[in-house]
């Protein structure tokens, strides 16, 4: 039995939530809901709702209920008709570029700014490691600010990656402030759940 292999496409959106805008392009283009996860015990922290847009060409919609930060995922069989597809919502959404999602934030950017530019990181990070998305990651885990460092490990449930699972290790065991340990050891907890 042959393994499938699907080319997918991050687009970052620009607006807080994005779920209006790709609501009404999905219900424009006629796609239909194929999975959601409103009933799974991730929906308590995130939105997650795939449409069928062709054979073997779906778009996702994830959102971060805590920061509204959200992301398109484009994914499918076909690398043609997912680039062209994924160029058509970039279009209507003007996402935000890579270059623009890695830019690290100035020292004076608020805490929630910050916390919404770690998890937008996590959101437009693909299925394989990305040591760039991570380094930035990894880097907030050791800010000066505990608040900083609870959202880069808040960041990591949106990644598959064991260093991320290392990572909350690392910050469970030794990180200087109590609270941050204790939801790190609640987020390794929760990937041993599932």
């Amino acid at each position: 039995m042959s393994e499938h292999r699907y080319t997918e496409i991050h687009l970052p959106l620009r607006q807080l939530p994005g779920w209006g805008a790709v609501e009404a392009i999905t219900h424009s283009a006629g796609w239909q809901v194929v999975d959601t996860n409103a009933d799974r015990g991730d929906a308590n922290y995130k939105k997650a709702v795939t449409w069928g847009a062709a054979p073997e060409l779906w778009v996702t919609y994830v959102e971060d209920l805590i920061t509204q930060v959200s992301v398109v995922i484009v994914f499918g069989a076909d690398d043609d008709a997912v680039g062209t597809l994924a160029d058509r919502i970039a279009a209507l959404l003007t996402p935000y570029s890579r270059q623009e999602v890695l830019t690290k934030p100035g020292e004076d950017t608020p805490k929630p700014e910050m916390a919404r530019h770690l998890v937008r990181l996590a959101l437009s990070a693909s299925q394989a490691f990305d040591v760039e998305i991570f380094e930035r990651i990894q880097l907030a885990a050791g800010h000066s600010d505990p608040e900083i460092r609870n959202a880069a490990a808040w960041a990591t449930v949106y990644l598959s990656w064991g260093e991320c699972e290392s990572l909350l290790r690392q910050m469970a065991e030794s990180d200087p402030d109590e609270r941050v340990r204790a939801g790190s050891r609640m987020l390794l907890e929760s990937l041993k759940d599932g």
